[in-house]
This record gives C-alpha cells, structure tokens and sequence, in this order.
C-alpha cells in the first residue's frame, strides 16, 4: 500500500514537468505525425552571423547549440520568426533546412543544358518538390508548411558560364531559405520560402565563372533546431 501510495505521488511529478528549451530557443508543441517523426515539442532558435549562405557555416551555427538546421512546421512559428526578424531588424533571409538531392540536382543540369524549364511542382516522382527534391538534416520537422510558401518553385534562381575552351558550367540555388516578411503590412500570415546559392555570395573579388552568386541577398541569421532539454 506504502509502495503504492509513493508511486501515484510520483506521477504528477512526471507527467506536470515543464519543458524547457535552453537559453535562446522557443518552445513549440507539435502535432505529432509520422513526417515530423512523431515530435510533440521542439526548440526553434535564430541565431546570427556572418556569411550563413556558405550552408557548411549555417550547419556550424546550428551544431554549437547542439541542434541542426531546422524549419517553421506552422504558421505560430512562422510568425515567431518573424517577430524575432521585427525585433531585430532583420529583413534578409534566413538560412533554414533544406538542399537539393545529387540525384533532383543532376536532373536540373541536364534540363539547362536542354534549354529546358524544370518545375519542381509539376516534375512526378523522385523530384517532385513534395517527394524528395530536397533532403533535410531535421527528421523532427514537416517541411509541407514551407513547401506552401513558395512564390515560385525550385529551381528559381539559376545560372551557366561558358568559354570557348572549356565546358560550359552549370549553377543553380539548391539550398533553402526562409523570408520573415519583415514588418508585414499586408501580410497576415508572414513567411516566405526561397532558395539560395549553397556557396555562398563571394568574397571579395572573383572571376566571371564565380560570379554567380554575387547578386543574391545577404544571409545573416539562421534557423536552427533541437529536443527540449
């Protein structure tokens, strides 16, 4: 009965225990499904520096908080984000989960060096911007919420360089991002996918065939997410 008695006590211990998200993260409860493996809270932070185009720098961010990469899975925290972006002042993308398959990506060079238009949303299969397009690092977030946030689908920022000796070369964005639509006065429900050149915008001065990515906006932030503690 003692025994008992100690256990049911127990229990409002257990099952009342807050969760916590450490120092920088928001918490979020999810509707656990089996895209977003069965998550029912998850940490989002944004997290800034310089230069989170460059995805291997983006990905380093998000590890030295012990989290990855990472996506809004719903509109409250699509709009956490930008109220973050309000906050401070930050109007650019962000860098956010997300790069094209080798296989989809392969697809898209042979469809330049068709001359033809690849579609993401219209492509079956493999491809298709709902199957497996892009491939994630966070197994915890549903990507369906971003794909919908599309204004045009991937691939939607392209490139080639070509001289007369060497073979023409083939550039395409392959990694996502993420617009808070700062401010948004005539938005009610603020957020908005793109993609970005994974390089990264270059530094400093570089020849024509590495000036591809120069033209596209600045990545200052990144969205990076893990468990609760």
């Amino acid at each position: 009965m003692v025994a008992l008695l100690l256990l049911f006590l127990t229990f409002p211990a257990v099952f009342g225990k807050d969760v916590k998200c450490p120092e920088g993260f928001q918490h979020f409860k999810r509707t656990p499904t089996a895209k977003n493996n069965h998550t029912k809270d998850w940490c989002l932070g944004i997290f800034r520096a310089d230069r989170l185009d460059e995805r291997d720098r983006a990905r380093s961010v998000c590890a030295n908080h012990n989290a990855t990469l990472s996506l809004p899975e719903n509109q409250k925290e699509s709009d956490f984000i930008a109220a973050f972006s309000t906050k401070h002042n930050i109007s650019e993308p962000h860098a956010v989960d997300g790069q094209t398959s080798p296989r989809c990506a392969s697809r898209v060079y042979k469809a330049m060096k068709e001359d033809k238009h690849f579609n993401s949303s219209a492509v079956k299969g493999e491809c298709n911007l709902n199957n497996k397009f892009f491939l994630f690092d966070d197994v915890n977030t549903d990507p369906a919420f971003v794909f919908g946030k599309f204004s045009y689908p991937p691939p939607n920022r392209l490139s080639s360089f070509a001289t007369v000796n060497e073979p023409k070369v083939y550039h395409f964005a392959a990694c996502l991002s993420y617009y808070p639509q700062y401010n948004p006065t005539n938005a009610t429900n603020p957020g908005d996918a793109a993609t970005s050149y994974c390089a990264g915008r270059p530094i400093g001065k570089v020849d024509i065939e590495h000036d591809f990515a120069s033209g596209q906006p600045e990545i200052k932030s990144v969205i990076c997410g893990r468990y609760p503690l």
